[in-house]
């Protein structure tokens, strides 16, 4: 491995952190080198409310990445998600003096700088200003208008901010594991690099990141993020339901969840009796596994009712061709793409990660999504940024390109 081919991403979950070390080799192909693993403390619904513990489950992730990679691991790109981001859709153009002006990369740039100046600083920062689509002299529209003849460019951006606080704590906490922030991708992004079909993606696709503490939602026409958004609702709060529900301890639910659980009483054969052990009791008891099931489909038909009440509030519901895209951890219960499909009435699949070759079968899993999908991510970063192979100076590339071309926080 030449060491400008690594590339580290951490994944801060609710429930667990997640660190993985990439090597690209020289046509940009992912290979994973390294997995760490460990259990999230701290964070509750993607708030940090103990840093320290946050702090503790990030350095034994990263430990574990640099004992199978070899690799001593000081930089990473950091995933972000949770209820502290917001999304804006924002529109802007630019009138030449000439009917012959063809566009270049200065012009998106100039208006990224014209988004850019609509957002208060003060207030928030800026994570990703994705380009929609563009609109040459208010009649045709274009993904890509570079090299197009033009008197005027309308740009639509979707814009994704975070609190600047929020933003300073989060940072500070990675910085405090001893790494170096190189960049932030909030989860669907991540997620929709990692598992989407380019068909997908141009026909209309629903995409759900189902983790822990939080579901990530994402629209993507046309090639392009249409919508984003996030609810505080994940795998955890279905696992305090069933704790709730019995009277049994947390971890005991957990358990019975990952042993016994489907997502809908649809799918169950035959019933059976668990014995479960109750808070207050010495005696066992005994549920049926309907029961369990019907807690599980419950929370989990609220997450799809609320996801599909929210897109079709901003009028996409009828825009996803392509079906619904299931990922993150709780992508992998069993029958919830029959479920999913019961609500939404169209096609559904379970993501899993694609372009990268890994050491483990085990990344072959929705929960690595989002690990993944950093990485990939940042690798389309460099390639439209620069033909340099260097991953890790990119402090060099943005002294190279010194222009305007700079403000463009990410293209998908």
């Amino acid at each position: 491995m030449k060491k400008n081919s690594i590339l580290v991403s951490i994944d801060v979950g609710t429930s667990k952190t997640t660190a993985l070390v990439g090597d690209f080799d020289e046509v940009g192909e992912l290979n994973i080198v390294g997995l760490g693993i460990s259990e999230t403390e701290g964070i509750e619904k993607g708030t940090i409310i103990n840093p320290n513990s946050v702090v503790k489950s990030i350095k034994k992730a990263l430990k574990d990445a640099e004992k199978v990679s070899g690799v001593g691991i000081n930089s990473a790109v950091v995933n972000l998600s949770g209820p502290n981001l917001e999304y804006q859709n924002i529109s802007e153009s630019l009138t030449f003096g000439t009917n012959q002006k063809e566009i270049d990369e200065v012009d998106i740039a100039l208006l990224i700088e014209k988004v850019e100046e609509k957002i208060n600083k003060d207030q928030y920062k800026i994570i990703h200003i994705i380009p929609k689509r563009y609109i040459l002299d208010d009649e045709n529209e274009v993904l890509d208008p570079k090299g197009f003849i033009a008197s005027k460019i309308v740009g639509e951006f979707h814009v994704i901010l975070i609190k600047n606080n929020s933003y300073i704590n989060f940072k500070r906490v990675i910085e405090a594991s001893g790494v170096n922030v190189l960049n932030f991708v909030v989860n669907p992004v991540a997620s929709a690099m990692a598992t989407l079909y380019q068909e997908e993606k141009d026909m209309g696709v629903l995409l759900l990141d189902i983790g822990g503490g939080t579901t990530d939602i994402a629209v993507l026409k046309d090639s392009s993020f249409e919508f984003v958004g996030n609810i505080p609702i994940g795998g955890n709060r279905i696992t305090l339901d069933i704790a709730h529900r019995f009277r049994i301890p947390k971890e005991e639910a957990e358990e019975l969840k990952l042993e016994y659980g489907l997502a809908t009483v649809d799918a169950l054969i035959e019933d059976m009796e668990i014995e479960i052990n109750q808070i207050g009791s010495e005696d066992t008891a005994t549920i049926s596994q309907y029961e369990l099931v019907d807690t599980i489909e419950a929370r989990l038909e609220e997450i799809f009712s609320l996801v599909k009440k929210e897109i079709e509030a901003v009028g996409f519901l009828d825009k996803i061709n392509g079906g619904v895209v299931i990922t993150g951890g709780v992508a992998n219960t069993p029958y919830i793409k029959e479920l999913a499909y019961r609500v939404f009435n169209t096609d559904v699949r379970i993501g899993k990660p694609k372009d990268y070759r890994g050491f483990s079968d085990r990344l072959n899993s929705p929960e690595f999504s989002t690990s993944i999908g950093i990485l990939l991510f940042k690798r389309n970063y460099f390639s439209l940024k620069t033909n340099s192979t260097s991953l890790e100076k990119e402090s060099d590339i943005l002294n190279i390109f010194k222009t305007l071309v700079e403000k463009i926080k990410s293209l998908f």
